[in-house]
């Protein structure tokens, strides 16, 4: 019993270490070409290529998808509608010193705004106008692109810091650097009427 076993394992293995038929090997029609149906074509390279498909009548094309339609963007314009109760308090409590013209207790404000917040482009850009109203064009200047970095393209608010670009610029006696803030201000103008 343990033989048959045996013999049989030896069988199993050896069959499975046999070669590959050899693709010349393939039954041939009277042409002598390899007959249809048995595989794919084997050039004498020994390259295969796939079958061509049935030509059925069917005619197939690639599929391309329709041209998504352009989606208009709608962008905020004030800090409500993109703060939360905390910042839109503090925000509002900013403008109220601001019109009262103490600049400097609105930038305090702000800065704590800020420290709830500190990607809020809106605050950003409330802060660069306070300080350009504290007679502190550097800082303002600087505020405003720090504004512009987080408005995401947003045209209403470039066009804001923009425009407080284009003071501070003009208020340092740098009138060629605030006509290009303006040229900003323009194309900023028509990115919101999607110009």
């Amino acid at each position: 019993m343990t033989r048959c076993l045996v013999l049989a394992g030896v069988m199993l293995i050896a069959s499975g270490c046999a070669p590959f038929a050899d693709p010349q090997d393939r039954p041939r029609d009277p042409a002598g070409t390899a007959t249809a149906g048995q595989g794919p074509e084997v050039d004498d390279s020994g390259a295969t290529e796939a079958p061509a498909p049935p030509d059925d009548g069917i005619e197939t094309a690639a599929y391309t998808p329709p041209e998504p339609e352009p989606l208009e963007r709608r962008y905020p314009r004030s800090a409500g509608e993109v703060s939360g109760p905390a910042v839109s308090s503090l925000y509002r409590q900013a403008q109220s010193e601001a019109d009262a013209g103490r600049h400097a207790s609105a930038i305090a404000v702000l800065e704590r705004a800020l420290r709830i917040e500190p990607r809020n482009a809106f605050v950003w850009s409330r802060l660069a106008e306070a300080q350009l109203a504290a007679g502190d064009a550097g800082q303002a200047e600087n505020t405003a692109l720090r504004a512009n970095s987080f408005a995401r393209g947003n045209p209403y608010l470039e066009a804001r810091n923009w425009r407080v670009i284009a003071d501070a610029r003009r208020s340092a006696g740098d009138q060629a650097g605030a006509r290009a803030a303006v040229d900003r201000v323009e194309q900023a103008r028509l990115r919101q009427s999607g110009g």
